[in-house]
């Protein structure tokens, strides 16, 4: 079974809600630290020396300078570094937040923290000093034991959310209409939460008061690929983290899944990855 590690797990002694630190004094004193592995806290990972790869969810990302890992909780990941690879890490609660800001779901609102992965690897170099800059301030403050220290280390990480918040939207060309994005990630977010209950595009425009069609639009406008197939790139997301990281039989796995029956969840597999769910797991081993 795949570990879950929590934030009094990796940082004990320390009930701040967040610990910012360099990535190779994290590595050395979390040396016993199973990989794979998923958090329930969010983290970013910010590089500053290259080497080796990092994988998020089955997707294989190279280390470089300049990159940025945002990763939401119950993502799975996998680090491979080299003795080069160099950085800033922040682990932070949910409630960090919460307690901070009118709007309790803002964490949730950055595409950058979808647990589908699509942003959670941002390439940042080439952006002149502004980045590197911002990380040193926050693990400056982070580290020491300033009045209002938790304050100023929720202004800072606003600063860098809205930045990279920016640049998310400049890649995807979110700004040429705000609105269909927002009705975009509305979708996501229901889908997220129910994507074991729910598996039909019509439910889901039901709950965002639009027809099937329009979001069938809207989706295609924001990522090429229609609502259904969505649906099932998270249905099949979470099959194979269950198939690679669980004890779970396959038919424990359909069940927990919400389908009818093992052969129906064998068949929807299959179809969509090529394997038998039997197959991928073995490949995973």
């Amino acid at each position: 079974m795949i570990p879950l590690y929590s934030l009094c797990h990796v940082h004990q002694g320390d009930n701040s809600g967040i610990a910012v630190t360099t990535l190779g004094a994290y590595i050395k004193s979390h040396s016993r630290l199973v990989f794979p592995h998923r958090h329930s806290f969010y983290q970013i990972l910010y590089v500053t020396g290259s080497g080796g790869e990092h994988i998020i969810d089955f997707e294989t990302y190279p280390v470089r300078e300049g990159m940025a890992f945002f990763l939401s909780p119950g993502q799975i990941h996998e680090w491979k570094f080299t003795t080069e690879t160099e950085g800033f890490l922040i682990n932070m609660g949910s409630s960090f937040f919460s307690t901070f800001l009118a709007d309790s779901t803002y964490l949730d609102s950055l595409v950058f923290f979808s647990s589908n992965g699509k942003y959670s690897a941002l390439d940042l170099s080439g952006k002149g000093p502004e980045y590197p800059k911002l990380f040193r301030r926050l693990f400056a403050e982070g580290n020491e034991r300033h009045a209002n220290r938790e304050d100023m280390l929720r202004a800072l990480l606003l600063e860098l959310f809205a930045l990279s918040s920016r640049e998310v939207e400049i890649r995807a060309d979110l700004q040429k209409d705000p609105h269909c994005y927002h009705q975009f990630r509305a979708f996501e977010k229901l889908v997220e939460k129910y994507y074991t209950q729910k598996k039909l595009p019509k439910e889901y425009a039901e709950m965002l008061f639009i027809t099937p069609n329009y979001l069938n639009a809207l989706c295609i406008r924001q990522t090429g690929r229609r609502a259904g197939d969505l649906i099932r790139s998270r249905i099949l997301l979470e099959s194979k983290r269950l198939l690679a990281h669980s004890d779970l039989s396959v038919s424990e796995i359909g069940w927990e899944l919400n389908f009818e029956s093992n052969s129906y969840f064998s068949r929807f597999f299959k179809r969509y990855e090529g394997v038998t769910p039997e197959e991928f797991r073995k490949k995973r081993i």
